[in-house]
């Protein structure tokens, strides 16, 4: 996966209207997701802190976490 590929996958996570169609859209693309969309999720999360919005790093950083325990279930 690129950095490019991974900001567009977090957009599309994000977007979801609620829970349920967010697991769909994360296990639609788990595979894909390896190290790369990691570190770019990372990134994204610490330039939120810095911009000062702390409420969307959180929920980012939370759907990574959801994401990491789904991708090592596997």
């Amino acid at each position: 996966m690129t950095h490019q590929e991974a900001l567009e996958l977090i957009r599309t996570f994000l977007k979801v209207p609620d829970d349920e169609a967010l697991m769909k859209e994360v296990n639609l693309h788990l595979p894909r997701i390896d190290g790369t969309f990691f570190a770019v999720l990372h990134q994204s999360v610490e330039q939120l802190r810095r911009e000062g919005k702390p409420h969307i790093a959180d929920a980012l950083q939370r759907l990574g976490d959801v994401i990491l325990r789904m991708r090592t279930l596997i």
